[in-house]
Parts: structure tokens; sequence; C-alpha cells
């Protein structure tokens, strides 16, 4: 006798990811506030989704730590401290530095032509008006198409995950960084410098670079958290 282990239906499914990815944008982008409480029926109307695919997300939420678990009453927004942006910052900036490192010298014209292409797109919003700072959902993409290019060669699928996680994990800073530095600051600029040095095979400037450049954003991220 064959067992068959039940799944969810394709429609659900799609319910379900539709649910986390509304409720992550809310997340990261500040709509939904550090320490708001998430009350089904709340986000039942807000999104028009059930409370199935509703509780799912939660829970895909919280195993990102987006979402903290408050035992049997629900769910809030996770924390959103100075300590957490500069421990996050830390971690990704030593990962995304030795990713980097190993990717450089084994990147082939592929790589390089990728590297090229997603950094014109990033740039094209980056030189825009205040630096594309009103489409952060957009913006947020971009950048992360351009990273994960630079870091595509790279031969550690481990230290891929553990960056991938530490880069996720960053978004909520990056967003805040972006809206209190958009005039003092030319991050596109600081890309392209990126991308020269990764294209020229200059793995010392590079990664130098993406240190700075990850600092930077950590600096002004805890300074904003502090000033209230």
């Amino acid at each position: 006798m064959t067992l068959v282990t039940p799944t969810s239906p394709p429609e659900e499914k799609t319910t379900a990811e539709r649910a986390y990815r509304l409720l992550r944008e809310d997340i990261v982008s500040g709509a939904l506030t550090p320490g708001q409480k998430l009350k089904i029926e709340m986000l039942r109307t807000r999104y028009d989704i059930g409370s199935g695919p509703i509780r799912e997300a939660l829970a895909r939420l919280a195993g990102e730590y987006l979402v903290e678990i408050l035992g049997q009453r629900g769910f809030v927004v996770a924390a959103f401290s100075a300590r957490d942006a500069r421990e996050i910052g830390d971690m990704r900036k030593m990962v995304e530095a030795e990713a980097l490192a190993l990717s450089i010298p084994l990147g082939d014209a592929a790589w390089e032509e990728k590297v090229i292409t997603t950094f014109h797109r990033l740039e094209r919003l980056e030189t825009t008006e205040r630096q594309g700072v009103e489409e952060m959902a957009r913006w947020e993409g971009l950048n992360q198409a351009f990273h994960e290019a630079l870091v595509a060669a790279c031969p550690s699928v481990w230290l891929l995950r553990t960056r991938a996680s530490m880069f996720a994990h960053h978004e909520r800073f990056r967003r805040l960084s972006r809206i209190r530095t958009v005039l003092t600051r030319e991050i596109h600029t600081e890309h392209r410098a990126l991308m020269t040095a990764a294209l020229d095979k200059d793995v010392e400037t590079a990664t130098t670079i993406i240190r700075t450049h990850v600092e930077r954003t950590t600096t002004a991220v805890v300074a904003a958290i502090k000033a209230g």
C-alpha cells in the first residue's frame, strides 16, 4: 500500500506566497512598525487573503526573524534596534567581502557581462532625481541583483547561503539608510567603484570598497535609530 503525503492545492500555495510577499514588504518598508501586533483579522482585511495563508506567511517570516511569536498571544513585528543593525551589518560585511574575494578570480566572460548588465540597470535608477528613493522596492530588487552578480562565481555553496541570509536581514537597514542619506551619499558612485574594481580583478580594492559600503549603511542606520 502506497502512502500519499497530503499537499496543499496550487492555488493555496500561490496565495500563501502572495501573503508572505505582501507582509514582508510591509515589514521591511516600515509600513508595519517594529513591535506592532499582527492580528489575523487585521491582516485578512488589509490583504484580502484568508487566515490560513496569513498564518503560513507569519510562520515563515518568524523563521526569518522578521516576526516574533508571542506564545498564545499571537504575532508581532520583530524589534529593530541599533544593536541589531550593528551585528547584522558587521556579519554581512565579513561574508560579503569573503564571497567577493573568492568570486572575482573565478569570474568569466558571462560573469563580467552579468555584473555590467545588473550595474547599469541599477545605475539608471540611482542617477534619477533623489536616487530613486521613492521606488524603494524596485531599488532593492536591482541592488540585490547587482550584488548577487558580483559574488556569483564564488565556489562555496555554504558561504553563498550565509551571505544571502545576511543580505536579506540587512534589507530593513538598507532601506532606512537610503531614506536618511539620499542627500548626502552618492551610492551609485560606490557601486560604480565596486564594479570597476571587480572587473579589473582587483580583489583587495573590491573587498575594501564593499566593507566601506556596508559600514556606511550600518553607521547611518545606527545613528538614525539612536536619534529616534
